[in-house]
């Protein structure tokens, strides 16, 4: 037994010393053995090295950065030897035949750059992003290798060497069983879109499964989210010709479903809101037809949350809960017990121009408030609307009581501008721009701008200078200084000199809600009269200083900025220059309502425009330079001042004036994806009422007519053809007009 246990033990220590070896190293020229031990934790001085310790060696080398490749020899000598190749620096970055990516794009993908070490795990990874971005473009057969040049010793040239072959795009994409929304309006859903030949304005998609799936998903949570709960969703792609595809998706619907029951915790019925709450809900849900639709159920929790925070109520929030019962769904609001945490700091990170405590005056919360989801949500969406901010990013840490949010910010590192550029409108034709404006001065997220415009009818240069207050989010101030010459010589028959400073304060109500308030000192001078026998004339001769008090509310529920197709729009502006520290008393009142309506199961839409105003002196007559105008922009049909008591050549305008335009709105004849809408309108109005004629017969015009939107990266550009069907002797008429904005 004794000596069965001597054998053993000298088997393995003769076995362990057969395969126990030095290490030896090879092709160090920078480097010494010093470094090479700095890189492991192995002693590389050791003569009795096994292979399992080796591979660990091998490993440590290959993840430094100082070496590009590493090669083991298992000499026949009592060594083992690892041969060292010595990384290099990038000295330049070259693409070779890149036709369709430029190389400023590539640069800023691949993880590999300019100074810093060559990396073979970093030139594999760089090969992935290249092929997978050319992949995301249709260039499925792309392929990239990579070549190294030598630049000196210690330094290479990086070339990455491209195939592109050729693109393939989708140029038909179907629906198959889809019976409750149409193609054209599931087109809308989806990211993917079709290039056919009447296609003018878009490029089409490229081929990307990622895409492809992902409109999967969206088109299985769009039929979700309207009461779907069983559809199911597939989808194939057909090979056409000359490169290119068919996309077909191929769709279940399933059962619409109904809520059958609503059910509610006894906790939120106690709530003193509840009541009112829950009666907009159901009549909301009534007019849905009691069917399941997801953003109406997401909005009235929403608010029963927010009313649960404005009561000081932390200890619980409500979700809810649908079940299927015989094709129908009973809906439970449900109460989620929570232990109200205090929010213990708030850390902010990314910050590399905008100063801490500007950011940090944009937040709603603050150390020491309750936890709540809403106002971080707020937070963040109040944050994210300035520009000097391209995105926001929030972990958070929760302790027992506590929680610790991380906000990490993505700046928007250059924030002046200057910009010269021609400009045109349809009122004052061609005109230039120049303006110089830096929107986050310091880091202190103030906005200093100067605009200088000229056109055929105004020159004018101001200074602004808007203020964000540290300790409200919701608050700006903006303080003006300008001066402008216009020539109103071949409407109101003279030119003026307006010279000013001003300051206005806004407040944001919320998303939608604004108010906005101002003083304004303006000094007026009216000269080179075209009649000087003219009364309308001469009372704007001479030298005016008035103070000018604004007031403004606004409210906008639309659903698009440029483009709007559902929602509402209402703005009211009050003026006023008071008689007692005027030359110059009057008061200006100005409404605009616009109401859209999108049809059911489509991106049309009807839509109903109203503009009224009211303005009078205080003192005697209201001049011409504080009239209303109507035509052109705002009457479409007609000519800029085109519409209005004359006398003369001599445009009087009007104190009063009203339009209304009712249309109907779509895309493009073909595609409801194109970036071209086309707007079909009726507008009536009218304006009169002047102090300077006794014949101001409040006559109605009229006009019809169709607009195109083109939506380009620089907004919107309208063209719009009408023609009046009712209007007076002295009316002008325009038929064609062109703007920059939308046209209604």
């Amino acid at each position: 037994m004794f000596k069965n246990l001597i054998t053993s033990l000298f088997i393995i220590l003769f076995c362990q010393n057969l395969f126990s070896k030095s290490l030896e190293f090879s092709g160090l020229k920078k480097l010494n053995l010093a470094d090479i031990q700095t890189i492991t934790e192995f002693d590389i001085y050791k003569n009795d090295f096994q292979l399992y310790e080796i591979e660990i060696i091998i490993n440590d080398l290959y993840k430094s950065d100082l070496i590009y490749d590493v090669i083991f020899k298992d000499s026949e000598n009592d060594y083992f030897l690892i041969e060292i190749q010595e990384n290099k620096i990038i000295q330049n970055i070259f693409f070779s035949n890149n036709i369709r990516l430029k190389d400023d794009n590539l640069t800023e993908v691949i993880d590999s750059k300019k100074n810093n070490f060559l990396s073979k795990s970093l030139i594999s990874q760089d090969i992935s992003i290249i092929n997978s971005l050319y992949r995301s473009r249709g260039f499925d057969n792309v392929s990239t290798t990579v070549k190294i040049e030598k630049f000196s010793d210690d330094k290479i040239n990086l070339i990455f060497d491209i195939y592109e072959g050729k693109q393939s795009r989708l140029n038909i994409i179907n629906f198959f069983g889809n019976k409750t929304f149409s193609d054209r309006y599931l087109s809308t859903q989806i990211n993917s879109q079709a290039l056919s030949f009447y296609n003018l304005f878009k490029s089409g998609s490229n081929l990307n499964t990622e895409v492809f799936n992902f409109d999967l998903n969206k088109i299985s949570n769009f039929y979700k989210d309207n009461g779907f709960l069983d559809v199911r969703v597939s989808y194939t792609l057909d090979t056409n010709s000359f490169g290119l595809y068919s996309l077909n998706f191929f769709i279940e619907e399933g059962i619409k479903y109904k809520i059958d029951s609503i059910e509610y915790g006894q906790e939120i019925k106690n709530n003193s809101f509840f009541k009112e709450l829950s009666k907009i809900f159901s009549k909301s849900l009534n007019k849905n037809q009691s069917f399941y639709n997801k953003k109406l159920l997401d909005e009235y929790l929403q608010e029963i949350n927010k009313s649960l925070l404005f009561n000081n109520i932390h200890t619980y929030y409500v979700d809810f809960t649908v079940e299927k019962n015989n094709g129908f769904l009973n809906l439970k609001f449900i109460e989620k017990s929570q232990s109200p945490k205090v929010i213990n700091k708030i850390d902010i990170y990314g910050n590399a121009i905008t100063k801490e405590k500007t950011i940090r005056s944009k937040l709603i919360i603050e150390p020491g408030d309750y936890y709540n989801k809403y106002l971080i949500d707020s937070s963040l969406l109040n944050l994210n609307k300035f520009s000097y901010i391209k995105n926001t990013n929030i972990e958070l840490v929760d302790t027992s009581e506590n929680t610790n949010i991380s906000l990490t910010v993505d700046e928007e590192k250059k924030t002046g501008n200057i910009l010269l550029a021609g400009t045109y409108d349809t009122d004052t034709n061609l005109g230039i721009m120049l303006g110089i404006e830096d929107k986050n001065i310091a880091g202190s997220g103030n906005i200093l701008d100067a605009n200088f415009n000229i056109n055929s009818e105004n020159l004018k240069y101001d200074l602004n200078f808007t203020q964000f207050p540290l300790g409200n989010p919701y608050l700006s101030n903006t303080y003006t200084i300008y001066n402008q010459e216009n020539d109103y010589s071949s409407s109101f028959g003279y030119k003026a000199l307006k010279q000013g400073i001003g300051y206005s304060l806004k407040f944001i109500d919320n998303s939608q809600v604004s108010y906005g308030s101002g003083i304004t000192y303006e000094y007026t001078n009216g000269h080179s009269a075209k009649n000087n026998t003219q009364v309308s004339i001469t009372d704007n001769i001479g030298d005016f200083e008035n103070i000018v008090l604004k007031f403004n509310i606004s409210k906008d529920t639309t659903n698009d900025i440029f483009n709007p197709s559902d929602g509402h729009y209402n703005n009211l502006n009050l003026i006023l220059s008071p008689i007692e520290i005027s030359d110059d008393p009057y008061i200006k009142i100005t409404y605009s309502n616009k109401n859209y309506f999108n049809l059911k199961n489509s991106k049309n839409f009807i839509f109903f425009n109203n503009n009224f105003g009211y303005a009078e002196s205080l003192k005697s007559k209201l001049k011409t330079i504080n009239a209303f105008s109507l035509g052109g922009s705002n009457f479409k049909g007609f000519d800029f001042r085109g519409i209005g008591p004359t006398s003369g050549d001599i445009y009087l305008g009007g104190n009063q004036f009203f339009t209304s335009t009712i249309g109907y709105g779509s895309s493009f004849l073909f595609d409801e994806k194109d970036n071209i809408n086309i707007k079909l309108f009726l507008s009536t109005g009218s304006i009169g009422k002047s102090d300077y004629t006794i014949n101001n017969n409040f006559d109605l015009r009229s006009s019809a007519g169709v607009s195109l939107d083109f939506i380009t990266a620089v907004g919107p550009i309208s063209f719009t053809y009408a023609t009046p069907l009712s209007k007076e002797t002295n009316d002008k008429e325009r038929l064609f007009t062109f703007s920059i904005g939308t046209s209604f």
